[in-house]
């Protein structure tokens, strides 16, 4: 009985990684859609402001292995 309670809880917990990554997918694209609209304010940096960059996030793999990534 106990395990089956553990594999149920594991497949609602995988369940939700999906919805997360979903809802984290549809947010990121909606986001790259208000900045490249610029009706939306506040989406696009102020002219001579450079975006703020995360390290290893959308970065070529030769930059993160520069860095010490994976």
């Amino acid at each position: 009985m106990e395990h089956e309670d553990e594999t149920r809880d594991v497949d609602e917990m995988e369940e939700r990684s999906e919805q997360v990554g979903e809802r984290i997918e549809e947010a990121r694209d909606d986001w790259d859609a208000k900045q490249h609209d610029p009706a939306v304010p506040g989406a696009q940096p102020e002219p001579g402001e450079e975006e703020e960059s995360l390290p290893g996030v959308a970065a070529d793999e030769e930059r993160v292995a520069e860095e010490g990534g994976p």
